[in-house]
């Protein structure tokens, strides 16, 4: 794989964007860290469709 701008090869680590701080990306926990806490605040919302279809059945 190249960089057509450059004719250089790609670095892979420029593809992955939890891959290393080094470059001003988050570490890989931090990334996992991120995804599981935006996981749980999806998991919070409960939707009008939801609500309708489920609350009669408690």
């Amino acid at each position: 794989m190249t960089d057509n701008d450059r004719g250089r090869p790609l670095d892979r680590r420029s593809l992955a964007p939890w891959h290393g701080s080094s470059e001003g990306r988050p570490a890989p926990h931090k990334f996992l860290r991120n995804k599981k806490q935006e996981w749980e605040e999806y998991r919070s919302e409960v939707t009008a469709f939801e609500l309708k279809a489920l609350l009669p059945v408690l």
